[in-house]
């Protein structure tokens, strides 16, 4: 888990991880949130964002080989 407080950003998921939660006090269930995979992964190729109140959750579509980057974006 992360906390970053503000619109945009990165985060690293260590390999074998497949969600990764981002604390961050700009995000209502109502953000709009994009991020995209930053890493050329052999299994990690997309990411999906997902709300909640004072958090996002990011999932990865299969578990990363090493670490792998991915960068946020969150619209209010």
């Amino acid at each position: 888990a992360q906390t970053i407080d503000k619109s945009t950003g990165s985060v690293n998921f260590a390999a074998t991880d497949t969600s990764l939660v981002v604390t961050n006090s700009l995000v209502t269930t109502s953000s709009v949130i994009n991020c995209t995979v930053a890493t050329n992964d052999t299994t990690f190729k997309s990411a999906q964002c997902v709300a909640a109140a004072g958090s996002f959750t990011i999932f990865a579509n299969a578990a990363a080989t090493a670490e792998t980057r991915v960068n946020f974006r969150v619209t209010n």
